[in-house]
């Protein structure tokens, strides 16, 4: 996870959006490899599971995912790819090499780039691959996760201040104008992170305003490393959160956001 983080964070990969005319429903994809592990969880939510032959390494959700072919991370394997033949590979427009699109283009193997940067984004781009599918079901599974995410919308008299940290040792956050900050405020949160995207954050900035709560995935960072954060602060809470429900932006969110929810209540009284 942490390397999807950083490579966004570095360089993002930049795919045009145009589209071509919906294809006849004859040439809809048959075989799809998935290249992130929210993409995948979204063709599953589509109900265009069943073409899925391939995914990156991390796909792992619905369980169904686990057992296709395995392709590789942030760099796949295009040997791999290839072997399976697929008609469509689909990414993001976070986290890939430079290098995907040319060396697909010279498989003569077509590349399908989803936005997910933001929490709006998810629904359309459900729709709009939908589209590109054939999933019939699509516009319906977007429109229930835009019901199910407004759902989750409060308003708190006080907002509590909450950082995400994504990697504690350099300390990397989720900043503004991401699906993570969407969530934030959403839920009545307040993000503590002041600047965009996903960027290493210094100490110095992190104890001259510190939060009110921190929020980290249960795999990549430790008790450990974020206990030492927590001696550099006063009067701020450490939650543990599932790694894979909060680090991915996909059919899952409105989830991530009845979870935030709960987090942010306030505790009982003594």
């Amino acid at each position: 996870m942490r390397k999807l983080f950083l490579a966004a964070a570095l360089f993002a990969f930049a795919c045009s959006r145009a589209e071509a005319p919906q294809t006849p429903k004859a040439a809809m994809p048959k075989r799809i490899v998935t290249l992130a592990p929210n993409v995948t969880e979204i063709v599953y939510a589509i109900g265009a599971g069943d073409a899925v032959v391939g995914t990156d390494d991390f796909s792992d959700f619905p369980s169904e995912a686990k057992a296709k072919a395995k392709v590789g991370g942030m760099q796949p394997s295009m040997e791999k790819i290839a072997a399976l033949q697929p008609d469509l590979v689909i990414a993001t427009t976070n986290g890939n090499h430079p290098s995907l699109a040319p060396a697909l283009a010279a498989l003569h193997v077509p590349l399908f780039v989803l936005k997910t940067e933001r929490l709006e984004d998810i629904p359309n781009e459900m729709e709009r691959l939908g589209k590109k599918l054939g999933a019939p079901h699509a516009a319906q599974t977007a429109a229930d996760l835009r019901k199910a995410i407004e759902s989750q919308r409060r308003t708190r008299a006080k907002k509590p201040k909450v950082l995400f940290c994504v990697w504690a040792d350099p300390l990397y956050v989720a900043g503004r104008k991401t699906f993570t900050d969407d969530l934030l405020n959403l839920t009545g949160a307040e993000n503590a992170v002041p600047v965009d995207g996903w960027p290493q954050y210094s100490l110095e900035a992190f104890t001259a305003n510190p939060p009110d709560l921190i929020l980290y995935p249960d795999r990549e960072v430790s008790r450990a490393q974020v206990a030492k954060l927590l001696e550099l602060v006063k009067r701020t809470r450490a939650v543990a959160v599932d790694e894979n429900l909060f680090t991915r932006p996909g059919p899952r969110v409105a989830v991530v956001a009845e979870r935030l929810n709960a987090l942010l209540e306030p505790p009982p009284p003594d």
